[in-house]
């Protein structure tokens, strides 16, 4: 029995090798997650393990686990629900923000069956697709007095939901309760024991714990099965990288439908015997929890910081005051790519190295990781995670690289290993996923360093193709982000009828600032090495669109893109003309576009116009 603790100091590809000379049953001994929070609580129970804040005020305090603790309410929601389907193994849909409860629910149900968390930031008919794609039986999701907005987005669907066996309501009923299937869950849990499981079940490392989905910027979320084993070696792998012990301490304002909540800011923390502090129930998303950050390292002496880049940038433009974080050994991030600068502005304000590391929901958020330990090269994503490994190269099985491409040639990423997923719950997502041997592609280009570091140059959907030049954003981006009037920025391609798409970028000012737009287009300009690259247009907004977890989303960039064009077009066709314009960016791989005009002879003008932009435009 034993955490996931690291055992030796990493460094390079050397010691990762060294690393996986040893027998992987005596590193990574526990089979399931049961078993990793068993061996914490019997290896350092007394130690602290997780700490739930109310508020963003960082002594907000409103529970305080000891790691014996915390198992115990692992094992009494375990046996909450296997007592609800005594005869099969519940899949558990959790729609939750990060309430105390939250993270004994997922790993309690995981050890009686099989957890999903929901984005809650969805729509009540998205939410009833996933559930039922799911085949979920038990929803767990909170009452109207702990939070309204999402009891009131589930309620209205619920006599829908007829697959749905039981309904576990967080903070108590709702007042005229009538469904039967409404469970109090915060009474009924403490009828359970926490000393035992009363139903254990068979669980390997094979066994699926978890179905997350996609957190898509490219496209509509696909279901993403994980197992035991794949979570164990996740945590395992960032935990021997990051140098991660009991002694450490994470803020964790991810939100937990996303592998980073759940794993890298909680479970390779946690399953280390390590301490959680939990923000408020928004998160990161909530502005207060990011203007108390380093008032909460201080409070609850923080070991580690970190956040997606956009949530890095802001904790950047955050003083410190005077605060004492000098408990910090390092902050990490992922998820994006890191702009250079916003690294650069972080490191100086936290006297930390910030350290990147590279993955998905399919790998668990694990591919390659910038070890403590090692160099820490600014724009690489570290090294492949032990026991795994990495290929640059063609997506296609005979693509005659064997293991790879050579070091600095770039090309599609893909990767292997017990941190890859065993495929997408549809068999039609899975196609051209796997390809050979194990190597599953990863979307992602990038390339590979003489000493075996990661350097990620973008996403292949990402890529802007002007008159057959492929275009990494990247390079706009980086530029666009050196201006100190500039925040945040995304580079996205605008159709073009000669082009087929050229570049353009959208830029979210530092707060307080006015951008000067042909200023700031001719610094860009001038910055961008490569003319195809030059971007034709800048826009400012107020705020770059992102995901649930702080990501950029550019399919609502592109659709700005092209309504952009479309009234340029027809402001060159009559400026006092205007369009109702209805833009569908996820239905395939060419966007769908619905133009009403009222003059019809417009209208005709303009459609003509449009014909030879790669565009599905019909008239309205």
């Amino acid at each position: 029995m034993r955490t996931t603790r690291w055992t030796v100091p990493v460094r390079d590809e050397e010691d990762i090798s060294a690393l996986e000379s040893q027998p992987y049953e005596e590193l990574v001994p526990s089979r399931s997650i049961y078993e990793v929070f068993q061996a914490n609580a019997v290896l350092h129970g007394d130690r602290p393990a997780l700490t739930v804040l109310a508020t963003p005020d960082p002594s907000s305090v409103s529970v305080s686990l000891t790691h014996a603790q915390f198992f115990g309410k692992i094992t009494k929601v375990a046996n909450l629900l296997s007592g609800l389907e005594r005869d099969g193994v519940p899949t558990v849909a959790i729609l939750a923000r990060n309430y105390a409860t939250l993270p004994a629910i997922i790993w309690g149900g995981q050890t009686a069956g099989i957890v999903s968390c929901l984005n809650y930031l969805l729509s009540s008919s998205v939410i009833k697709q996933l559930l039922a794609a799911e085949r979920a039986t038990v929803l767990i999701v909170p009452g109207p007095s702990l939070d309204a907005d999402l009891w009131n987005k589930v309620a209205p669907i619920l006599p829908e939901l007829t697959y749905i066996k039981h309904v576990l309501v967080l903070g108590g009923l709702p007042e005229g309760s009538f469904d039967p299937r409404l469970i109090d869950f915060d009474t009924e849990v403490e009828l359970h024991t926490p000393s035992h499981l009363l139903r254990p079940r068979e669980i390997d490392r094979d066994t699926i714990a978890s179905i997350l989905h996609t957190g898509g910027t490219t496209g509509l979320p696909k279901l993403v099965p994980q197992t035991h084993g794949n979570q164990i070696h996740a945590a395992w792998t960032f935990a021997q990288m990051f140098a991660i012990d009991e002694a450490d301490v994470i803020i964790n304002g991810m939100p937990m439908f996303h592998v980073g909540g759940t794993i890298t800011f909680h479970l390779s923390v946690m399953a280390a015997a390590g301490h959680m502090i939990l923000t408020a129930p928004a998160g990161f998303r909530d502005p207060a929890v990011i203007a108390n950050y380093w008032a909460t390292v201080e409070r609850h002496k923080a070991t580690m910081a970190g956040g997606v880049p956009t949530t890095i940038a802001s904790i950047a433009d955050t003083p410190v005051g005077g605060h004492d974080i000098s408990s910090l050994r390092m902050a990490l991030t992922g998820g994006a790519i890191l702009p250079s600068t916003v690294a650069a502005r972080f490191e100086q304000r936290a006297g930390i190295p910030l350290l990147e590391q590279y993955g998905m929901t399919e790998t668990l958020a694990n591919i390659a990781t910038t070890p403590f330990h090692g160099e820490k090269p600014r724009g690489s994503v570290g090294y492949r995670a032990p026991f795994g490994g990495i290929r640059i190269g063609s997506t296609t099985p005979d693509d005659g690289h064997g293991d790879g491409a050579p070091a600095g040639v770039i090309g599609p990423v893909s990767a292997r290993g017990p941190n890859v997923f065993p495929g997408y719950l549809s068999a039609r997502h899975c196609e051209g996923l796997f390809v050979g041997d194990g190597w599953m592609c990863t979307g992602d280009i990038g390339f590979v360093t003489p000493k075996g570091q990661l350097v990620l140059t973008g996403r292949e959907k990402d890529l802007i193709i002007r008159s057959a030049h492929n275009i990494d954003p990247a390079v706009i981006e980086e530029v666009a982000n050196s201006h100190p009037d500039i925040s945040l920025s995304a580079a996205v391609g605008m159709p073009d009828a000669y082009a087929g798409e050229v570049p353009v970028i959208f830029v979210e000012p530092v707060h307080g600032r006015d951008v000067d737009v042909a200023e700031l287009l001719h610094y860009i300009t001038e910055r961008v090495p490569e003319p195809p690259a030059k971007p034709r247009h800048v826009f400012v907004i107020s705020e770059i669109p992102k995901t649930g977890v702080g990501k950029i989303f550019k399919p609502a960039l592109r659709e700005q893109a092209i309504r952009k064009k479309i009234a340029d077009v027809l402001a060159g066709i009559d400026p006092a003309a205007t369009a109702e314009v209805e833009v569908d960016m996820l239905s395939g791989k060419v966007p769908e576009v619905r133009i009403s005009v009222a003059d019809e002879t417009v209208l005709r003008r303009l459609l003509s116009e449009l014909q030879d932009l790669n565009l599905d435009i019909r008239a309205g």
